[in-house]
């Protein structure tokens, strides 16, 4: 928690991105380079160089977000500086020689006065129920001895030598929660006799075994390297809960300065009065100012110099009054001096084991569940944010092992939960102190509180704490309450008052477990509402003739695929129904011209009787009606694109991550069902085998085989799918392949150089496309073109070698690939060799690194027996030079073919 929230954040302060970072032990979101957590939980930043290198000192600091809980800001070290000058880290602890004695004593002292008043507060938020009130003098010596305890095992253990470590907020509601529940379960037998004894002791063994516990889960959390599932918690949830804290804090601080009970919103008219009011005002209005100048002003000592004006301001009045310290403990703004003060030792005979009522333990294991999970989850934020400002990575895991023992001796010794300090343990980094006395003596100072032979509290007033737990209060409810609306979705911050309000109606179980149930069904409804379902327009990597790709791409909208993303489940199987309606179109009608084929195919009657465009969609709501033409005939059929009848339907799973059942039957078998009524072909590409084995199972691929018939195929690839889909096209349009309508020749072969002459295209002057001059004869096919045959599996160029000339394919198929070294060399998640495109009849290879004079790129392979047409660079330029009109139609190829794979790229997605 920051002192100033987001309030530090709101244009209507007009203030730099550098809050204060005021209250101990931080709750942000910090962004980690593990990129676990997606939103914010801080209450304010700090600059960028506070925490990266002096490199990135000029990138904008609201990118990076600070945990809070911290009653600090250290800003008033200069900005722009490496942090630490050497990698901090388990095995290499860095040495600051500059760190003298009097430093380290001087930001030691500063630390503990920052540090116990906030400790004070927490006992006495922990121990809120008035039933611990004659002893809370007591237990506050407890947890001052339990915050040294913390502080001990983080100087000894952590890798961090700068570390703090104290009693922290996040844990404490739930001490909170396990105390009260003791009392109230002892009132609920009132037929059995107990004492404050019993009560105490049962309370303080429930605390200890719990924090005990609580550290032995962190430590095999870490052990086994799970430290990012604890930060599985919704941060909206999170946020309800520091909501809760604040308000928390509220009640406890206005329950302390009126002497009322106050545990539900019902107890407030118990402050409806003259006196509750005169004694609460002062620290309300107190901590509101507090908060208001750390919101405003940056400077480490604004809020120990305002609790100083709180202390001398209180004293300053009963001397001006005439009033005592006695008189003003019995109006009730100072706490009542105990009769007789307990030494440390004589505290810890208030662990008496044989009074403890051990029915009391089981009861708490849903609250301990609970807190496991919040106090691992703030201290995994705290151990992001000190890595992001330090600059260098640290293992989380082994951070998270160092909170557990210090948990763990913590519990072993009577204390409470603890974790690192974010504001205390940046501020110490910041003055570049790297001894690990700066926290022996944090833990020696408080150690000497504790041996005190008088009770603090009661020589502090009650507003000097209400003031502090107000601060609290306001910082975090305002943050999370108000200032989060701007930080997530809408359901989101819903989710964060429900949880809150829940945790006020019912407890904090009830609220922890509902709130996350609610943000699981806002999960549900933003992944069925998110697009799970694309259309995209896809080729198959096949370059073929000039006319077979001049009538594909009129008729590629006959292919409609889909390009399916996540987890398909019953929640999404709506929408993607939704989706199969939308985009298949089953009329359309066009102008007459557009009928018109190229090679006069067949068509059926079906294109020619279907008038206007109707998708599935349209045909179950109502009656279609004729498209409103946007251009004449002549215009429409010259349009390279146009809306044609759904053929062929493709489902990619490339990306599905899972499928289940309900998904299967009620989308896919569905969606099978509906395009057979209509003679649309349903393709599955790039299906994982689990989900293959879940459609066979579910009908969805029954009968079917392979590549076979209409119905349900399933491809390796979607671009196999593609070219299945294509060769379906041509075929049905009657286009034949030019080699097998060549004529022969006298030794029985078809005419090579006739077909090379028709896969050229024309020359590109008009008045010369008669001319004898540029028609390819047998004659000068043989001067300048070579003939090549491979047979499938020979290479016919392998990546690396000197360009030679460029091939024509007569016939057959090549694939040109990268070889799985080169592949697999451009770095991890490449395997294998990958098919950069199929070349068939009347494809161009090697023309693009003919143009740029490179070596080639690629490997080519013949898939069949394929014939060639090999012109060689230095034929080519022979035949610029003697017969330019023909090796203008060479040239011309290469444009064309370049020219219509730009266009191709141009209107396919990625």
């Amino acid at each position: 928690m920051d002192s100033v929230g987001a309030t530090a954040r709101t244009p209507r302060l007009q203030r730099p991105s550098m809050p204060l970072n005021w209250l101990l032990g931080g709750h942000a979101n910090q962004d980690s380079p593990t990129g676990s957590r997606t939103l914010d939980a801080s209450y304010g930043s700090i600059p960028a160089s506070a925490r990266m290198p002096s490199s990135a000192a000029h990138r904008d600091s609201s990118a990076f977000k600070t945990p809070t809980h911290s009653y600090l800001h250290p800003s008033h070290l200069p900005p722009g500086e490496p942090l630490l000058p050497v990698v901090v880290n388990g095995s290499n602890e860095p040495r600051d020689t500059s760190s003298s004695t009097a430093k380290v004593a001087m930001y030691g002292v500063l630390n503990t006065v920052i540090c116990i008043p906030i400790m004070i507060s927490f006992a006495q938020i922990i121990f809120r129920d008035p039933a611990f009130q004659p002893y809370m003098s007591d237990l506050i010596k407890l947890v001052l001895t339990s915050a040294a305890v913390h502080q001990l095992c983080f100087t000894v253990s952590s890798s961090l030598p700068f570390a703090v470590g104290q009693v922290q907020d996040a844990g404490l509601i739930f001490l909170s929660a396990m105390a009260s529940s003791v009392v109230q379960g002892l009132r609920q037998h009132p037929e059995q006799q107990f004492s404050m004894e019993e009560v105490i002791a049962t309370t303080l063994f429930t605390l200890a075994a719990s924090t005990a516990l609580l550290g032995v889960a962190l430590i095999i959390t870490g052990k086994l390297r799970i430290a990012s599932f604890v930060q599985y918690l919704p941060m909206p949830v999170v946020g309800g809960y520091l909501a809760f804290i604040g308000f928390y804090c509220l009640e406890a601080g206005l329950s302390m300065m009126a002497n009322k009970t106050i545990k539900d919103p019902s107890d407030w008219m118990q402050l409806a009065n003259t006196e509750s009011l005169v004694l609460l005002t002062p620290g309300v209005l107190a901590g509101l100012l507090i908060f208001y100048a750390l919101s405003k002003y940056d400077h480490v000592a604004i809020l120990p110099s305002c609790m100083v004006i709180i202390l001398a301001l209180f004293y300053v009045v009963l001397l001006v009054s005439g009033l005592s310290l006695d008189d003003a403990r019995a109006a009730g703004w100072v706490a009542p001096q105990p009769a007789a003060p307990r030494s440390i030792s004589e505290v810890y005979k208030l662990y008496d084991l044989s009074l403890m009522d051990t029915s009391f333990l089981l009861p708490q294991l849903p609250t301990w569940v609970a807190m496991y999970f919040v106090v691992a989850f703030s201290s995994s934020l705290d151990v992001a944010a000190i890595e992001m400002s330090l600059g260098t990575s640290l293992n989380h895991n082994h951070e998270l092992q160092t909170v557990g023992l210090s948990n763990l001796v913590s519990g072993l010794t009577g204390g409470f939960t603890g974790s690192y300090i974010f504001s205390q343990t940046i501020l110490t980094l910041r003055a570049k102190i790297s001894s690990r006395a700066n926290g022996a003596l944090i833990c020696l100072l408080e150690i000497a509180l504790v041996l005190c032979p008088f009770s603090v509290i009661a020589y502090v007033p009650k507003v000097f704490f209400g003031a502090l737990q107000t601060l609290i209060a306001a910082d975090l409810m305002i943050e999370w309450m108000w200032h989060a609306r701007h930080k997530m979705l809408l359901r989101e911050y819903a989710v964060v008052w429900l949880t809150f309000l829940i945790m006020n109606v019912f407890n904090l179980e009830v609220g922890i477990l509902l709130g996350i149930v609610a943000a699981a069904f806002n999960f549900i409804w933003s992944y069925i509402a998110a697009t799970s379902v694309r259309r995209v327009m896809k080729r198959s990597r096949v370059e073929r003739d000039l006319r077979e790709r001049e009538l594909l791409q009129r008729e590629c909208l006959s292919i409609v695929t889909l390009e399916l993303d996540g987890f398909i489940f019953f929640g999404s199987s709506v929408k993607m129904m939704e989706e199969v309606r939308k985009h298949v179109l089953v009329n359309a009608s066009v102008p007459p011209l557009v009928h018109h084929r190229v090679h006069h195919g067949a068509q059926s009657e079906t294109d020619t009787e279907l008038e206007g465009l109707t998708t599935l969609d349209a045909e179950d709501h109502s009656a279609s009606a004729p498209t409103p033409a946007l251009f004449s005939s002549a215009e429409y059929a010259r349009l390279a694109i146009h809306a044609v009848r759904t053929r062929f339907f493709i489902l990619d799973f490339e990306r599905v991550r899972g499928v289940d059942a309900t998904a299967v039957r009620s989308c896919f078998l569905a969606t099978r069902r509906l395009l057979e009524q209509h003679g649309i072909v349903l393709l599955f590409a790039s299906v994982p085998p689990a989900i293959e084995k879940l459609l066979q199972v579910h009908d969805v691929l029954e009968g079917q085989e392979h590549g076979a018939g209409l119905g349900v195929l399933v491809f390796e690839t979607l671009d196999k799918a593609l070219e299945w889909c294509e060769d379906e096209i041509l075929i049905a349009e009657g286009v034949m392949p030019l080699s097998d309508s060549m004529p022969r020749e006298d030794d029985g072969k078809k005419c090579r150089m006739q077909l090379l002459h028709e896969l050229l295209p024309k020359h590109p002057d008009k008045s010369l496309r008669e001319d004898p001059s540029v028609v390819l004869t047998k004659e000068l096919g043989e001067l300048y073109i070579e003939p090549v045959i491979k047979q499938a599996g020979e290479c016919i160029y392998r990546s690396g070698q000197v360009v030679a000339g460029m091939y024509f394919v007569g016939y057959g198929k090549v694939d040109v690939y990268l070889p799985s070294k080169l592949h697999e060399g451009m770095g991890p998640g490449f395997s294998g060799r990958k098919r950069i495109l199929r070349v068939c009849q009347g494809g161009i290879i090697a023309a693009s690194e003919l143009i740029l004079n490179k070596r080639h790129q690629f490997t080519a392979e013949a898939k069949a027996t394929t014939f060639l047409f090999f012109l060689s660079k230095a034929k080519y330029r022979k035949m610029q030079q003697q017969h330019p009109r023909l090796a203008a139609r060479f040239q011309q190829a290469m444009l064309h073919s370049m020219a219509r794979s730009v266009m191709e790229s141009n209107i396919a997605d990625d």
